[in-house]
């Protein structure tokens, strides 16, 4: 099972930065996964909440390039240059109802990361599933809003796409979407796939990657693992993999070094 750092690595932090992609990466997680929203410039950065806690409320959107950087947010191309390669990098597209930069269907921030992976040579044939499952890497952008990957599946890139489903959401519909749009992947909350009998087996049926989010203990990792999920989005990716590599399923420890 493949073992990707949520938002790089939650744990130890701080995430969707340099040094917890880097960190997760370094520790042999497969990829990471960050969050991608648009400045008020219109760069890409690399942030989760749609608002910032200080000054209280004031939107990612609405700020400059400058300040987000001020506040330790890196730019999305920063994120690039030191995942270099090595495994996956998910690319989460933010795009929610409700919050000040939701655009679908004009799809902003989706046209920005095209054009910015376009610009750094992810151009030619795109990868299928059977290149992930033998570890071929890559990037691979994911979303919420279908608008959103429907632009980047649509823009003649070397990369994969991801339907992220809501809580609500049935394994089953979304699989069903994922297929018809021509999606490599699945990203489903834990707690949908564990409640749903055999979801790995239906998403190999319906030859779509199945991947789950988050994964926040051991005990997860283990019962998805078991289920033949494909990947976990984990919040301490160097745990779960330090775990899942030994024989006994334990994590490794001081003592052990």
């Amino acid at each position: 099972m493949e073992v990707l750092g949520h938002r790089g690595s939650r744990v130890p932090g701080p995430e969707n930065t340099v040094e917890a992609v880097d960190a997760a990466l370094r520790v042999g997680a497969d990829g990471v996964e960050v969050d991608v929203r648009r400045s008020a410039d219109g760069d890409l950065v690399c942030v989760h909440d749609a608002r910032l806690s200080r000054p209280a409320g004031r939107a990612v959107v609405r700020q400059t390039t400058v300040a987000l950087r001020a506040r330790g947010i890196p730019l999305l191309d920063e994120i690039l240059d030191v995942w270099d390669g090595r495994g996956r990098l998910i690319c989460e597209i933010k795009n929610q109802p409700g919050q000040p930069d939701f655009d679908a269907p004009r799809e902003q921030t989706a046209r920005r990361l095209a054009e910015t992976l376009r610009a750094r040579g992810w151009t030619g044939r795109r990868p299928d599933a059977a290149d992930l499952d033998a570890g071929a890497g890559g990037i691979t952008v994911s979303s919420f809003d279908w608008f959103a990957i429907e632009a980047v599946r649509d823009a003649d890139l070397a990369v994969t796409t991801a339907f992220l489903t809501m809580p609500r959401m049935s394994v089953s519909g979304g699989l069903a979407y994922a297929r018809s749009a021509g999606h490599t992947e699945l990203h489903v909350r834990t707690s949908a796939v564990l409640g749903t009998s055999d979801a790995a087996g239906r998403a190999r049926e319906a030859g779509i990657r199945l991947i789950t989010w988050t994964v926040t203990s051991l005990e997860d990792a283990r019962r998805i693992r078991d289920a033949g999920v494909t990947g976990a989005i984990c919040d301490d990716p160097m745990e779960i993999h330090q775990a899942l590599s030994r024989p006994d399923g334990t994590p490794t420890t001081a003592l052990d070094a």
